[in-house]
């Protein structure tokens, strides 16, 4: 039985907080107008934990089944599929594998952290004249705009966009009894979005280069651990993992949003903490600083001021998303995706004598570990991240490293996933790429592949293991 955090008078400020027609205005402005183009809504919270939800969400497709997630004082998701454009959604956030009780007691302390990484991003999209949302949340911030399917810049990224056949087949079924995949998502749809995920892995090395001299915080491609500090092992994720799943499954907290995770995951925070400090609101930055934005999120009744005047409509950022597009086909990156995906993985059937015969005992403990113990080690990002390294090291190409997690998320172990929702080939395919490309082009300068920052990471498994991460390296760097 879960321990109450909200107290009824909370659970009220957020229910009057919603009946402000100011916010489901700014809420459904963000959802495409008074016709929403969203497909579905995700309600999430506290009241569906004390109602004995075991994922604490409630999905609905309809406006007024909107305004009863408003009624039961949940934080509000649309899904990232969309019937006019495809969205681009970029979420960047601080993260600590140890704790968030620093980020949520001491906002603007840790808001100042990110402020190097979101001053880049704004930088960045300022280069290329691309409108967008800078939604924020407690723990950092959604950039968010569309490029509309009658773009010509949507045909564009139509040809750059790689599905593979199995995702191909299965956003052409609609299995039924699937809220959330009421239709087939078109190729159309699927080809824009997995372009989008491209080009913002093309922006996240960008933002690293541009970042990283000037960020307190390591910089990284999810949530891959860095060695233990003062606050514990913490850094900033430019969080693109949504482009590992099937477009249909992923969502997005609207404009004006409240924001709850504090009450719902206290064990992340503490008790105290999960229930002196109150509902934040998801409001734009525009040209806020961080300080005065924080004002304005720690207080609902502020927050349904700024929404008089705040915009929260997604703006079209087709132009910007062309030039953006532009230098991707001239990078090095574009040129390792165009290498990644001519080649083809072992056919299923081979994989008792290829991906599962790979010898184990002559990997380091942390790469030979993650594989033994799949369900855990092809999950967690450092732990992905390794085996990527080791075997590069070892001259696996990286579709075939893929090829390797591909083949073991088949296999029946206690993934704790659904693959018939998500997908698997996907997702790692998309793991592969993104830590293997981050390599190839020099992005990841491998400083922290050794046994020394591996053991400070928490991720060593057996010191003294007979193996040497400081020699994958050195054998890394002489592949490249």
């Amino acid at each position: 039985m879960s321990i109450p955090v909200v107290s009824d008078s909370e659970r009220k400020a957020v229910r009057d907080y919603y009946r402000s027609p100011a916010v489901r205005e700014r809420i459904l402005d963000f959802c495409g107008g008074s016709d929403p183009s969203c497909e579905y809504w995700v309600g999430f919270g506290e009241t569906l934990v004390r109602r004995g939800y075991l994922r604490p969400i409630r999905v609905v497709e309809t406006w007024d089944g909107l305004q009863e997630l408003m009624a039961d004082a949940l934080d509000l998701n649309r899904s990232v599929w969309d019937r006019g454009a495809t969205l681009a959604v970029w979420d960047v956030e601080y993260f600590n594998l140890d704790t968030w009780d620093g980020l949520y007691r001491n906002q603007n302390e840790y808001f100042g952290l990110m402020e190097p990484t979101y001053r880049a991003i704004e930088n960045l999209f300022r280069s290329y004249s691309l409108p967008h949302l800078n939604d924020s949340t407690a723990s950092g911030y959604h950039f968010v705009s569309r490029i509309p399917f009658s773009s010509p810049v949507h045909a564009r990224l139509e040809r750059i966009g790689t599905l593979e056949r199995s995702l191909l087949d299965k956003y052409a079924f609609v299995p039924g009894g699937d809220n959330k995949r009421k239709r087939a998502v078109s190729e159309r749809d699927g080809r824009g979005y997995s372009a989008v995920g491209r080009l913002t892995e093309f922006l996240c090395h960008r933002v690293i280069e541009k970042a990283r001299e000037k960020s307190e915080l390591s910089i990284t491609i999810s949530d891959t651990a860095r060695g233990r500090g003062p606050r514990g092992r913490e850094g900033m994720n430019l969080d693109i993992t949504q482009y590992g799943d099937p477009l249909f499954m992923r969502t997005i907290r609207t404009s004006f949003s409240t924001h709850q995770k504090h009450k719902v995951y206290v064990g992340k925070v503490s008790l105290e903490t999960a229930r002196a400090l109150p509902f934040f609101a998801a409001v734009p930055r525009g040209r806020l600083s961080y300080r005065d934005l924080f004002e304005i999120r720690r207080d609902l009744r502020e927050a349904a001021r700024y929404a008089r005047t705040a915009q929260s409509s997604v703006p079209d950022g087709a132009a910007g998303w062309g030039k953006i597009l532009d230098d991707y086909l001239a990078s090095p990156l574009y040129a390792f995706h165009r290498e990644f995906d001519s080649v083809e993985i072992d056919s299923p059937h081979r994989w008792g004598e290829t991906y599962w015969k790979t010898d184990l005992g002559a990997l380091p403990a942390c790469g030979a570990g993650a594989l033994r113990n799949p369900a855990w080690g092809l999950l967690v990002p450092t732990s992905i991240q390794t085996v990527c390294r080791v075997l590069m090291s070892r001259g696996w190409h990286p579709k075939h490293i893929g090829g390797l997690i591909y083949s073991h998320y088949t296999r029946n172990h206690d993934w704790g996933i659904d693959w018939t929702k998500y997908h698997a080939e996907t997702r790692a395919n998309f793991w592969a790429r993104v830590y293997c490309g981050l390599i190839a082009t020099g992005i990841d300068t491998l400083d922290d592949f050794n046994c020394v920052s591996h053991t400070e990471k928490g991720f060593c498994p057996s010191p003294w293991c007979g193996h040497n991460l400081s020699e994958c390296r050195d054998a890394l760097l002489k592949r490249l």
